[in-house]
């Protein structure tokens, strides 16, 4: 983990969420509010302060892209979230995060993701490994993009990661660093940041 970078990671079963989800209303079926609503409750919990604070005071600025980061430039954080779970990563420098549950996947179903080095990679892969290591892949996409500050506008394709360690990965020749989240049992993690 890089220097002063923290991960908290919580699931949206958490039986201290319950609650928060009725009075908010959230439609149980999904997951996108219920994912949401924890998010920001980490990062309040963090932040030592109100949900309501957080939601409603000035602290945001928004990149041109939306990425949110604090007008006081307290510290960086990112928020990934992936079916159960929401990850957040608070740092001194710029974070991107991104977890992915695994399950069954295929390279051949996002090809147009890859580079051509990434696809020929994929493509040696045994069909049991293919799910996981392409989702693997994309958490680092995704964490790149968001690090960025451009999220999935910045095309995905732009990343170039070194398949060999999957520790770095450039994007317009900006290089980047790639650390490994362990996440929970059944989920890929990737954290991004700038490689000095």
């Amino acid at each position: 983990m890089p220097n002063n970078t923290e991960i908290f990671i919580d699931s949206i079963h958490n039986p201290k969420y319950q609650e928060i989800f009725k009075k908010a209303d959230v439609d149980f079926t999904k997951y996108n509010k219920r994912q949401a609503i924890v998010g920001n409750l980490m990062l309040a919990d963090y932040m030592g302060i109100s949900i309501d604070e957080l939601l409603h005071g000035d602290l945001f600025n928004y990149g041109k892209h939306g990425k949110p980061s604090l007008k006081s430039n307290q510290f960086k954080y990112n928020i990934s979230n992936s079916y159960d779970l929401v990850i957040l990563a608070v740092s001194d420098q710029e974070v991107g995060i991104d977890i992915e549950k695994l399950r069954p996947f295929t390279y051949k179903r996002i090809t147009r993701a890859f580079t051509d080095n990434e696809l020929n990679y994929l493509s040696q892969l045994s069909p049991e490994e293919d799910g996981d290591e392409t989702l693997k892949l994309w958490t680092i996409k995704e964490a790149a993009l968001k690090l960025v500050g451009t999220g999935l506008a910045g095309k995905v394709k732009s990343v170039d990661i070194d398949v060999d360690t999957k520790e770095s990965a450039t994007r317009l020749n900006c290089k980047i660093k790639l650390t490994d989240i362990e996440v929970a049992d059944g989920y890929v993690g990737t954290l991004a940041t700038y490689d000095d």
